[in-house]
């Protein structure tokens, strides 16, 4: 499959607010404060929570979600609202609309500058309106974009 490139920078911060811009999209740039939903103690135990529900899942499907793995959708979901925010969602979805109308992918690229969010699970990014998690889908893959010295 062919794609299209969504690419986000996320900048260093000050306190839970990270400067956020759309770098290059279909749709063109975009520029927002990304509010991190999570404070520090929160944060370690919602990855605690994360590691045991993987742990137990399994990999079993299922038509309910147990209580951990609604603990991973949670954490994803507020991770993909806190990064696709004002301008830069509408600027996702009229990339996701652009790319599906020309039979490609949209693929999502990640360039972290914040060292303590480099280090989070981007990858359990969770879109609620779609009901999956971003990277389980072929035409949404996620890649971190690492800048080398």
């Amino acid at each position: 499959m062919n794609y299209l490139d969504f690419e986000i920078e996320i900048s260093p911060g000050a306190g839970r607010e990270y400067p956020v811009a759309i770098v290059r999209s279909p749709a063109g740039e975009a520029r927002e404060t990304m509010k991190f939903p999570f404070d520090e103690l929160a944060l370690k135990d919602r990855l605690q929570n994360l590691q045991i529900a993987l742990l137990r899942s399994g990999g079993k499907r299922r038509s309910f979600l147990l209580p951990e793995e609604q603990a991973v959708q949670d954490f994803g979901q507020a991770l993909f609202n806190a990064l696709l925010t004002g301008e830069v969602r509408s600027r996702y979805d009229v990339s996701q609309r652009e790319a599906a109308q020309k039979g490609l992918g949209l693929r999502l690229k990640l360039r972290i500058q914040s060292p303590e969010l480099a280090a989070l699970p981007w990858e359990f990014l969770y879109d609620a309106r779609q009901a999956e998690y971003v990277c389980l889908s072929r035409s949404t893959p996620v890649v971190r974009y690492l800048e080398l010295p």
